[in-house]
């Protein structure tokens, strides 16, 4: 009788928990990025508060401004542009 022995390779990569820093393997080409005590704590918090239609300010990127928007923002708050109040 012969024995039969797998060759399956199962590939590895070293991670780092984004949220507590710890070090640990996932499986090469993961999209894992919590730690398994951490994702646990993570999956039991709300979700974030933010307007899933607006991706952009999601992702933190900034929005360009008009300065005279906001000059005269400013000024029909009666703040000068010292910042003190008129």
């Amino acid at each position: 009788m012969k024995a039969i022995h797998s060759t399956t390779k199962l590939s590895l990569e070293l991670k780092y928990c984004e949220r507590c820093g710890g070090l640990w393997l996932r499986p090469a080409g993961g999209r894992q990025i919590y730690c398994a005590a951490c994702g646990k704590a993570m999956a039991e918090l709300p979700p974030a508060a933010c307007d899933a239609g607006d991706t952009a300010s999601a992702r933190g990127s900034r929005r360009r401004v008009n300065v005279g928007d906001l000059e005269a923002r400013d000024e029909a708050r009666g703040v000068d542009a010292a910042g003190g109040l008129s």
